[in-house]
């Protein structure tokens, strides 16, 4: 088993680290499907208001490919569906009746599965609703069950600020997450890829079989989608790779041997505005309120997510379709007179400017405050100090910028996700997303086609 060592990168040390214990939450009273997190969706609405449905219905498919479904993770009746600007659906938010009336679908073994043609594994995926799961790059879209990968990869870790670990949450899954790979072997001709920390301990991931087991170590972007495809498996023109996050195997295990829908997800509770942080079992969707157990406070932001790229969800928001954290941290707007002429001790910079930098391996509290407003972009090596891949970041950003399209395609836009350029966004001192940037010409590239 290799293992891939990182020099490039760093980890942000937030306080507010969620303890190693699992509890269940009573069944989520309300749950939410989020538009924004489908990328490459083009939904069709599937319910109306009031309409009484089941764990597994389907409530939005994809005009496009209509065999792509997103279905409900509870049983209950459909309470509102939201919509913003110009009648553009943003969320449909489910009441749940508490009883889990489930669609059934057809149970397979173990062994039944091994022996699997392509088309049906990916049938069973397509009815029960967990294809969603399934993300290709580029484009970090859902994947085409048409397409035909050169490889999958199974992100078996989590490297971004107070991130769930992977390995506690798979101990004594060995056998369900082992179903999992294999319902993906059948999904492709090449190599399943797990990729795992080199910390690891669960046999989940230490002892899977009929894959390749990655070790990698070294600091954040080390977790990374992108890193570990650009070590292992790099991506050409023309080329696509689909994605899973360990969480999700388990789930489309659960689908195959259960013969049902599976919305369980466990979230870690982070951050130092959290009053109880530990890892909770609730539901795929399910309100911020009910997750933190009602315990709000007025002056703190709730990510669904973490710091670098979760979403802004409000105390009257929801957890998002791939997310298994909630962090919570203060909101800024707190001024300080001459602020630029303290020593800086509670301050914080990637860079020497103020005296915390000098204690990297510290504890650290953070607000919502950028420090700073946007100013034009110099040339230097912040950037690429923070960016695993072999790209040239000031020089991507301004292939973008001038729309030359070629270039940015040359300098390795392919490879790329705005979730790669997190760290840059945080230490830019010209306080722009870097990231927002890289998804503007992603798109811009996939609408060109």
């Amino acid at each position: 088993m290799e293992t891939i060592i990182l020099q490039k990168g760093r980890d942000l040390k937030l306080k507010g680290a969620a303890l190693k214990q699992i509890i269940s939450l009573a069944s989520a009273a309300r749950i939410a499907i989020r538009l924004a997190d489908f990328r490459g969706l083009k939904p069709k609405l599937d319910v109306q208001e009031n309409d009484v449905i089941k764990v597994g219905s389907p409530i939005l498919s994809d005009k496009n490919n209509p065999t792509i479904k997103i279905v409900s993770p509870v049983s209950g009746k459909v309470i509102a569906i939201v919509r913003g600007e110009k009648r553009v659906l943003l969320q449909i938010i489910i009441e749940s009746d508490r009883r889990q009336e489930t669609l059934g679908l057809h149970k397979f073994s173990v062994e039944e599965i091994k022996k699997m043609a392509r088309h049906d594994a990916i049938q069973q995926l397509l009815d029960g609703g967990m294809w969603p799961a399934i993300r290709q790059r580029p484009f970090s879209r859902l994947a085409n069950p048409s397409d035909h990968p050169k490889s999958i990869f199974v992100q078996g870790m989590n490297s971004e600020p107070l991130a769930p670990d992977f390995d506690f949450l798979l101990q004594g899954q060995e056998g369900l997450f082992q179903a999992g790979l294999e319902v993906l072997r059948r999904l492709t001709d090449g190599e399943v890829h797990l990729c795992i920390s080199d910390k690891a301990t669960s046999p989940a991931l230490t002892q899977s079989q009929n894959v390749r087991i990655h070790r990698f170590a070294g600091p954040h972007p080390t977790g990374n989608v992108s890193t570990h495809i650009h070590f292992i498996d790099p991506i050409k023109k023309g080329d696509i790779v689909w994605y899973i996050s360990a969480p999700d195997v388990l789930r489309g295990a659960a689908l195959f041997l259960n013969g049902s829908y599976s919305g369980e997800r466990v979230v870690a509770l982070t951050g130092e505005g959290a009053d109880n942080r530990v890892y909770v079992k609730t539901l795929v969707g399910s309100s911020i309120h009910d997750v933190m157990g009602g315990k709000l406070k007025g002056d703190m932001r709730y990510i669904s997510g973490s710091v670098f790229n979760g979403t802004n969800a409000g105390q009257n928001g929801f957890l998002g379709f791939y997310d298994s954290q909630i962090t919570v941290i203060p909101e800024g707007g707190e001024r300080h007179f001459l602020g630029w002429l303290t020593p800086g001790w509670k301050a914080y910079s990637f860079s020497k400017t103020f005296l915390s930098s000098f204690f990297p391996e510290k504890e650290i509290s953070l607000d919502t405050d950028a420090k700073g407003s946007e100013r034009a972009i110099v040339l230097n090596d912040s950037y690429d100090r923070y960016v695993a891949l072999d790209i040239l970041t000031f020089f991507l950003i301004r292939a973008i910028y001038s729309g030359d399209i070629e270039e940015a395609e040359k300098l390795g836009i392919l490879e790329c996700d705005e979730e790669d350029f997190a760290l840059c966004s945080f230490a830019d001192p010209s306080k722009l997303d870097i990231g927002g940037i890289i998804r503007q010409g992603l798109d811009e590239i996939e609408r060109e086609g």
